[in-house]
């Protein structure tokens, strides 16, 4: 006879973001209905639903750590829950918000930063001051990809990140190759997982699921150099989701 697990108590979560992410998940539709069948949502703001006190058995966090009230709010989540799945681009590296982290210092000293509760110094990712236990990555994530690690966890698998770049999508989707169009693309060193969405309908990928542990940045700094790309484009590129793999010898 199955063993009945019951329900599995989840949360959903948002620090600095648009949202995007959990939006993506309530596109899933009838498959997100469906869902509540082995799921008890305790927590989202979306749809209203908040529970403080309760324990959780996976907190789905977006947004990025921008102001005290962010670390404050990702720590007290990381207490209450048993599995931690940073959601979305800001979460896992840090994203659009982080791109103030590669702002030259007369930018950055001119932002009105009084405009945001106790800033921080840096924008930064979940992983930097709380352990997550999984990334789900992406701008906004892929509600399919959400689905089928939600399902793993609720059955008590952990799910395993496939470190494989965006090219291998598509490769077997048999996209063109964007490069060899002279279209500057960081598929070669993007995480997969998206299907190859960007490429698939001939725009660039521009880094949001984060970059490959062994991303070649100097060769495709050199390429998008042959290709007429100025130094300030190809940062601009690269930092767009992501922290300046070229900290040191710039651009």
């Amino acid at each position: 006879m199955k063993k009945n697990i019951g329900k599995t108590r989840i949360g959903f979560f948002s620090l600095s973001c648009c949202e995007g992410c959990e939006l993506a998940v309530l596109e899933l539709n009838r498959d997100f209905v469906n869902a509540l069948g082995f799921v008890e949502i305790l927590e989202s703001r979306i749809l209203r639903e908040k529970n403080p006190e309760q324990e959780l058995g996976i907190a789905f966090v977006e947004g990025s750590i921008v102001g005290k009230d962010d670390l404050e709010k990702i720590q007290k989540i990381r207490q209450r829950s048993k599995f931690l799945v940073a959601m979305g681009a800001c979460a896992t590296i840090a994203g659009i918000p982080g791109i103030r982290n590669s702002l030259p210092e007369k930018t950055k000293s001119a932002l009105p930063l009084h405009a945001v509760k106790k800033p921080l110094a840096a924008v930064h990712r979940l992983s930097d001051f709380v352990k997550v236990d999984f990334e789900l990555q992406g701008c906004a994530i892929n509600e399919k990809e959400f689905l089928k690690i939600l399902v793993q966890l609720h059955h008590g698998f952990f799910p395993r990140l496939e470190e494989v770049p965006v090219c291998k999508e598509c490769k077997e989707k048999e996209n063109p190759c964007l490069l060899l169009k002279g279209i500057a693309c960081l598929g070669p060193v993007t995480y997969a997982g998206c299907d190859a969405l960007c490429p698939g309908v001939k725009a660039q990928c521009i880094g949001c699921r984060g970059f490959t542990k062994d991303a070649n940045f100097a060769s495709l700094k050199s390429m998008f150099k042959e290709f007429g790309l100025k130094g300030n484009e190809i940062k601009n590129l690269f930092t767009y989701f992501n922290n300046n793999p070229f900290e040191k010898g710039g651009f």
